[in-house]
């Protein structure tokens, strides 16, 4: 037995906004996949801080999640395909980000060297477009890398100077993270994750 779905939700907001201002059917779309996004967005956020206070990491996966949907946004990378999906799998990352944060300590030269490939990774592959929504100017594309590379340059010089070690592990552990996300390996995890049976309509 499946829950009322967001789609469904959303669907019926849209048709009760479109008849009241006489949309047709293209706007009442474009609203109904508007409220999606948003209803799927508040419902994850309230998830996640309810979870992320069961584990005591709070801050450090909130920094962590902020980290990655601003990186992301312009850089791209793969997603899973259903809501449920997503949920899941960003609580498990962020989660596990959140834990590590507090308790390793990341050697300098370490992260040297992980900021290094992590600049030449977005560098040469953002940024990725799922194939639903393609970018379709190369001025499009140049201005996303640049933007990206500003945004990864400047997590690097934060995370270079916090004095706090959860909060300097949590903006370079979820910076490694999304910039994993642009590579043909995380597609292959991403693709695996998706293959699950989980039933939920696709809303990211």
């Amino acid at each position: 037995m499946y829950l009322i779905s967001i789609h469904s939700i959303a669907m019926s907001l849209s048709n009760v906004i479109a008849q009241e201002l006489n949309f047709d059917n293209v706007k009442r779309a474009k609203i109904s996949y508007g409220l999606e996004v948003i209803i799927g967005a508040i419902i994850k956020f309230i998830v996640f801080i309810i979870v992320f206070l069961g584990f005591g990491v709070l801050k450090q996966s909130l920094i962590a999640m902020f980290t990655t949907v601003f990186m992301r946004y312009v850089s791209g990378g793969s997603h899973c395909k259903t809501f449920i999906g997503c949920l899941i799998f960003s609580n498990v990352i962020y989660i596990s980000i959140g834990i590590l944060a507090k308790v390793i300590i990341i050697n300098n030269y370490l992260f040297y060297i992980l900021n290094i490939i992590s600049f030449l990774i977005v560098l040469l592959k953002s940024p990725v477009d799922p194939p639903e929504k393609p970018i379709k100017t190369d001025q499009k594309r140049y201005v996303m890398k640049f933007i990206s590379i500003l945004i990864l340059l400047l997590y690097i010089y934060i995370s270079s100077l916090t004095t706090e070690n959860d909060v300097k592990n949590s903006v370079a552990l979820a910076m490694y993270f999304q910039v994993l996300t642009l590579t043909s390996w995380e597609k292959t995890f991403y693709k695996y994750i998706n293959q699950l049976n989980l039933k939920a309509k696709e809303v990211n």
